[in-house]
This record gives structure tokens, C-alpha cells and sequence, in this order.
């Protein structure tokens, strides 16, 4: 191999010394010569490490959240009273495969078609004008809180 130009270093005695690229990287490095010889396989690494923190960190909780809501969504009955996606509370009257008959508000005549996919949950609505309770959760221990 022919030595490069800035492979060259030239010493305070006036003597001129090459070294070869792999000699200089070769104890530098996390993986030694490997990293200077695959330089494109160093990328597709780093590519794989940030697609796999992005899967753990935003794509499988939303899966989790979705299973969870098409669960909530199938255990739904007739006589049940449920919130919709606009925020609609209604209870349903009829149901067919993928569409549940809803009557809205209190006048009882009023039957909506609504798609399964539109329920949000199921829960009562608060016709009463004082907020509801607040359950305090326990205090979760911290990585620097004490207590």
C-alpha cells in the first residue's frame, strides 16, 4: 500500500515516518480495525439502535393503548352506557357487527347509528354540578426523591 500524504508525520529529529491508517485506529475505537474498515456497517448499526428506541418508546404503547381500546370496544352490551369520540354520552340500544344503535340526551326518541370505532369507553355521565371525588394515588418513590 502506498502511503498517503497525511499518513506522513514528521518527527523533531527531521526524519519523516509513515503510518499506515490502520495502525492509528487500531487501538482507538470501540471495535478496533473493524470500525475503520466498515464504515458503512457503523451506520446501518446506529440506524437499527434508533428504529429499535423508537419502536420501545412509541410504537408498542400505542399497540398496547389499541388493543386495549378494541378490547374495551368488543365488551360492549346492549343497556351499556358509553362515551363516544366527539365526546357524545349515549346508551346503546341495538347492536349489529360493526355499528351500535345509541340513544342521545334525555329525550329518549333520538337513535343514532354510531360505528364501533367511534366508542371511547364506556361510563356514566355526571349530570350533577359538583366534580367528582379525587382518589389520591400513592406516592411513587423516585430514582432521586427520598420519602
Amino acid at each position: 500500500m502506498v502511503p498517503f500524504l497525511l499518513d506522513t508525520v514528521i518527527t523533531p529529529g527531521g526524519e519523516a515516518a509513515t503510518e499506515t491508517a490502520t495502525k492509528a485506529t487500531q487501538s482507538s475505537g470501540l471495535f478496533g480495525t473493524w470500525m475503520a474498515d466498515h464504515p458503512v456497517m457503523l451506520i446501518v448499526i446506529y440506524c437499527v439502535v434508533l428504529l429499535l428506541i423508537m419502536y420501545f418508546l412509541s410504537i408498542r404503547p400505542t399497540q398496547k393503548k389499541e388493543k386495549k381500546l378494541a378490547e374495551l370496544r368488543n365488551a360492549v352490551e346492549i343497556g351499556d352506557s358509553i362515551v363516544t369520540n366527539s365526546g357524545f354520552y349515549g346508551k346503546v340500544v341495538d347492536m349489529t357487527y360493526d355499528c351500535v344503535i345509541v340513544e342521545f340526551g334525555l329525550n329518549r326518541g333520538v337513535r343514532v347509528p354510531v360505528a364501533k370505532t367511534e366508542i371511547f369507553g364506556v361510563a356514566e355521565p355526571n349530570m350533577s354540578n359538583e366534580a367528582p371525588p379525587v382518589e389520591e394515588e400513592p406516592k411513587k418513590k423516585g430514582l432521586f426523591r427520598r420519602g
